[in-house]
């Protein structure tokens, strides 16, 4: 038995079980969450959010190649109905752990995929270049089936306060009525400064964590020695609220330095020149 489950965690298989399909049939879906990306461009693949709010709600955050994303709140419930039907066809439940080709690809794609139900059931799985039999008519349905929501008519749902900390250092970005706000203390070297900057700099910044896909709610846990705590919160028109704290020897794709790149060209009044998309 230790060989065969060896055999198919070498050929991309799992040999988990999820819940049986009769224990999910009367189960609600709260929460989906289905991403795709990787290779040389950042900006390939796709990234959709859907969960239940705590008024009832259903949010909805698709991010789909180019660095921008379509977010709202509905009250449409049968989204998750949906894709209870696709999940249940392709027998999704059965996906566990994480999927792996026999033999090294540079470059490739990879895919994670979570769903939680309201008996607190879950599908966790994700993968690089494999997964299991089937899996990708899987998520091509699952795609489509999103498309009446993603397709959907939505105003842009603007940044309006970025709260910033890195070390003794302290930013708050606000949007006023014709311009931006930045206020900037250092507690080290009780340095204080208010700066008005144009409005296309928060547009800006609203990309940038589009790009680096930190709109998310994260905590590093416990602080390794030597390194620099930084964390952010961040306010959005529809109300959504954000909360990531990090340190800055645990990233990826450069998130401190994006964000100190883009806060040194707010200081210095620039173009975000290092913000790549």
């Amino acid at each position: 038995m230790v060989v065969l489950a060896s055999m198919l965690s070498w050929l991309g298989c799992s040999s988990s079980q999820n819940a049986p399909a009769n224990a999910l049939e009367n189960d609600t879906i709260t929460y989906f969450f289905f991403s795709e990306g990787g290779g040389m461009n950042r900006f390939s693949g796709f990234r959709y959010s859907i969960k239940e709010t705590k008024e009832g709600q259903v949010h909805f955050l698709f991010n789909e190649g180019y660095p921008d994303e379509k977010e709202y709140t509905l009250d449409d419930h049968s989204v998750f109905d949906t894709l209870q039907k696709v999940i249940l066809k392709h027998k999704v439940y059965k996906y566990s752990g994480y999927y792996e080709p026999m033999f090294d690809i540079l470059d490739g794609q990879s895919w994670r995929l979570s769903v939680r139900y309201a008996s607190g059931r879950e599908i966790n799985a994700d993968g690089y270049m494999a997964g299991p039999n089937g899996y990708r008519d899987a998520f091509e349905e699952l795609r489509q089936c999103l498309e009446p929501w993603k397709s959907m008519p939505v105003a842009t749902n603007e940044l309006v306060s970025f709260h910033y900390v890195y070390g003794h250092e302290t930013y708050v970005l606000e949007k006023k009525d014709d311009h931006a706000e930045l206020v900037y203390d250092n507690k080290e070297t009780h340095e204080h400064k208010v700066l008005q900057r144009d409005l296309d700099m928060m547009e800006s910044l609203r990309i940038l964590l589009n790009i680096y896909g930190l709109k998310t709610n994260h905590s590093c846990g416990t602080l390794e020695e030597g390194y620099t705590l930084w964390m952010f919160e961040a306010d959005y028109t529809n109300g959504e609220h954000y909360l990531y704290e990090s340190y800055d020897g645990n990233f990826k794709c450069g998130y401190t330095e994006a964000i100190q790149g883009f806060i040194a060209d707010w200081m210095q009044d620039t173009p975000p020149t290092r913000i790549r998309y």
